[in-house]
Formats: C-alpha cells, sequence, structure tokens
C-alpha cells in the first residue's frame, strides 16, 4: 500500500482467505445450479444415475482420511464414475451438463488447495459459462470461475512473481460478474441474494487482481467499492491506504486515515501513518499534534517518538522534546544511541538546561558514543558553568587533540580554547599558567582579548 515506510501489499492483501468460500460453494451447487423445471427436462435414467453417484460421492466425502487400500481402490472407482459420467454428459442438453459438471466440480473442489483441482475445476466452470446460463447460474459461476482462477499458481517462480495470466483472468470474470450485479435493481439483487458482503468481497480480489497486474490506478475504483460497502472490514481499509500511497494521492490518503482514526482508535498504525501524511502534505502542526494523541493513548513506535521529538525541536518546545526522549528511552523503544544522544543534548542546550546537557555529555561518553563536537560542547558547558577544575582539563584535551593546521580558521579556534583556558586557571587562581598560556595566542583577536588580563597578572 512506507510511503513513510509503510509496508506494501502483498498477493494476499486481504486478511480472510479469498478462497476460502469455494469449497462451500461446490457443496451448494447441487441446490442452485438446476432450478426444479429444468430438473424436468433431464432424462429420467441419467437423473437416476446421477443420484446414486451424488449419493455415493457424499459417503465418501464422510469417510475418514485413514482408508483401507480396498477403500482407496473402491473410491478411485467412483470418481473415475463421475468423471466418465461429466464427459457423457458434455454433448447433450444445458441441463444434463449443469447436473454433471454440478457433481464433477465437487469431486475436484473436494481437496482443497489442490492446483491440479482448481485447473480442472476452473475449465469445467469456464466451459459452463459458454452455455446459455440463467441469471442466477451466470452469477454463480462467473464468482466461481475468478475464485478458482486466482488460486491458479498464484506465484510463478520463487521470487513470488505475480501470475499475471492467472489474474487477468480474475479481472475478466469479476468483471463480467459486476456487469450483471449493476444491471440488476434492490428487488431483483434480494432475489438473487447479491450481498453487500459479497459484493465488497469481490470488489476487493478485482482491486488486488488488478494490483498484482500493476494496474494500480484500475484498481482503485473497486477498492473503494469494497470499503464503501463493508467499512467495518478493516481489510479493505488497509488495501484502500495501499493503493492511495502506492498511487501518491497524498490528500485522499490523509482524508481516509482521519476517518480510520476514529474507526479504529487502537491501531498505532493508522495513527502514525495519520501523522505522517500530515507531514507529507507539509502540516507539521496536525503532524505533531496528532503524535502527541498517539502517545497519551500509548501507542507511540519508536518512529513516531523521534518524529514527535524532532517535531517539538523545530517547534521551538525543547522541553517536551526532552520528555519525549526520555520516555522513549524508559520504554525501551529507543536505543541509547548516537541520535538519541544528540537529539537530547540538543533539546536541553535549547532549554538552556548546561547541566542537563552535561550530564546526557557524560552519559554518551560512558556508553561509548562520539558525538560531533562533543568535547567542544562539553567544554564550553563545562566553563559557563563555572566548573573550572573541568573546564581546564577539558580545554587541554581539545588543545592535546586539536584540528592541524596554520590557516586562520584553525588559529582562531585554538587561540579560543586556549584563552577559555587561561580563564579557567585564573579562576582557580593558577595565574603563572594562565600567563603562559595567554602569551601563546597567535591572532590579534584573541592577543587583544589578553592585554586586560595579563596587565592583572
Amino acid at each position: 500500500m512506507n510511503l513513510i515506510n509503510v509496508k506494501q501489499p502483498s498477493s494476499s492483501l486481504l486478511s480472510g482467505s479469498v478462497l476460502g468460500s469455494i469449497w462451500l460453494l461446490g457443496l451448494l451447487l447441487s441446490i442452485l445450479l438446476l432450478p426444479s423445471a429444468q430438473a424436468q427436462q433431464v432424462p429420467a435414467a441419467v437423473y437416476s444415475r446421477y443420484v446414486t453417484l451424488t449419493t455415493a460421492f457424499a459417503k465418501l466425502s464422510a469417510q475418514d482420511e485413514q482408508q483401507t487400500k480396498a477403500k482407496a481402490e473402491s473410491n478411485q472407482i467412483l470418481i473415475n464414475n463421475i468423471a466418465d459420467f461429466y464427459q457423457q454428459q458434455r454433448e447433450h442438453s444445458t441441463e444434463r451438463q449443469l447436473l454433471a459438471s454440478n457433481l464433477q466440480l465437487q469431486v475436484l473442489l473436494m481437496k482443497q488447495d489442490s492446483l491440479q483441482g482448481y485447473e480442472q475445476g476452473y475449465q469445467v466452470v469456464t466451459q459452463l459459462l459458454s452455455l446459455s446460463l440463467e441469471l442466477d447460474q451466470q452469477l454463480i459461476f462467473q464468482q466461481l470461475a475468478a475464485q478458482l482462477a486466482a488460486s491458479l499458481t498464484p506465484f510463478t517462480d520463487a521470487n513470488k512473481t505475480p501470475n499475471i495470466k492467472s489474474w487477468a483472468l480474475v479481472t475478466q470474470h469479476l468483471i463480467a460478474w459486476f456487469k450483471l450485479v449493476d444491471q440488476l435493481d434492490v428487488e431483483q439483487r434480494e432475489i438473487y441474494k447479491i450481498t453487500n458482503a459479497q459484493q465488497a468481497s469481490n470488489a476487493a480480489l478485482l482491486a488486488q487482481a488488478y494490483y498484482l497486474q500493476d494496474k494500480l490506478t484500475a484498481a482503485l475504483a473497486p477498492s473503494k467499492r469494497a470499503y464503501k460497502l463493508v467499512p467495518e472490514n478493516e481489510s479493505y481499509l488497509k488495501l484502500l491506504l495501499a493503493l492511495l500511497q502506492r498511487l501518491e494521492q497524498d490528500k485522499q490518503l490523509n482524508e481516509h486515515l482521519e476517518i480510520a482514526v476514529v474507526d479504529f482508535p487502537k491501531s498505532k498504525d493508522y495513527w502514525e501513518r495519520l501523522a505522517y501524511s500530515y507531514l507529507t502534505l507539509e502540516q507539521n502542526k496536525s503532524a505533531l499534534s496528532t503524535l502527541a494523541i498517539t502517545r497519551n493513548q500509548g501507542l507511540l513506535t519508536a518512529q513516531g517518538y523521534r518524529v514527535l521529538a524532532s517535531l517539538y525541536l523545530q517547534q521551538q518546545q525543547p522541553r517536551l522534546a526532552a520528555a519525549v526522549y526520555l520516555e522513549g528511552a524508559e520504554k525501551k523503544l529507543l536505543q541509547q544511541d548516537q541520535a538519541f544522544f544528540k537529539g537530547l543534548s540538543n533539546a536541553w542546550l535549547m532549554a538552556r538546561e548546561r547541566s542537563k546537557a552535561l550530564a546526557v555529555f557524560s552519559q554518551a561518553t560512558d556508553a561509548g558514543v562520539k558525538l560531533a563536537k562533543h568535547d567542544q560542547q562539553q567544554a564550553q558547558l563545562l566553563y559557563l558553568e563555572a566548573r573550572w577544575e573541568e573546564a581546564e582539563s577539558a580545554y587541554i584535551a581539545l588543545l592535546d587533540h586539536g584540528v592541524k593546521g596554520e590557516d586562520q580558521k584553525t588559529l582562531l579556534m585554538t587561540d579560543k580554547w586556549r584563552f577559555l583556558l587561561a580563564v579557567s586557571q585564573i579562576e582557580q587562581g593558577k595565574k603563572a599558567q594562565a600567563k603562559d598560556n595567554l602569551l601563546l595566542l597567535q591572532t590579534k583577536q584573541y592577543q587583544g582579548y589578553s592585554k586586560g588580563w595579563l596587565a592583572q597578572l
């Protein structure tokens, strides 16, 4: 469906199995396929043979899977007889073909997740669709054909590449199904038992089929239809959000996420994605408030803590940023790594909490984390806090490991450290050492600063 790192949909975009109703449909065909008026058109001998085979098959289906060899052979004979019966009726009337196809489909779909059974079942159904069928039969078979096509080799190789041909067949049959459904009025839909749930399921499958053919724009309309029909089904919402994100329709994505947090308020995913969608739309204040709500609900993730703290810093609220960093660490969501110490120290520095910033630098050192300009900032903070002995040690270390070079910028930096070192020594009464350092200053700027101090020594 990022995407500010939102996960993309896979071949199984729907949370439930799309094919879960195939076996049930196969079992119901004996009831739905042949109206009584049509059954009367089947020769009595043919219908009697159908009843005999159906009764025997029902007993076979009810048997334990652990069968004796003799029973297994007997069952295979029955399955072969049903296949023969099906082939015999293919050259006869529609009614006879429906009768035999119904029984053959039940045999083929007896073992779920059987690729060969699905392939042969699909062939049976497409043969039926070539006949002159009643409307209710067309609806049943177009839907069943789509479901069977969706099960035909979902992936063509080890890299899980979608089988475009199979998903194109799914698209073909579902478009035909919706064309029939959309011509029905409300009363007719009730007669043919076309429910909102059924339409939504088929719309979602159609969207998935388009998606796996990389036809994202075409997938959007059926995805919206599925979610509109059954908005409480979260899998339809996830499918729609994924498509909107892939299509970079940021405004629509934001609108649907605003609805999602109301419909599914306990989902941390929707809250954070809503915040990130605000960021995409450059609505930083809305993003901040959304993440703050997510935090108050206890749903904020590690990434959410980092983004929220960063937004607080952008909005010049460093104390709140520091609180977010500390809470994230306390909850074991934020690792105390370089990014953590840098963010927290910046927050305390912006808040003018020098002692707290120094504590963070110390913690970073203890954790073996090296921050950029860490030593310089620490030395300056110690100086500003009048911790003269520690400041002296810090500036000596800077000078010992300072940058090399003779350019003006480097000399100014070195003189700055040496000058502050001298002041730190003066404050401790180390006048001789301070005088030596002041006399070593090389730039006119700091030599000028030192004149007053040298006069006092």
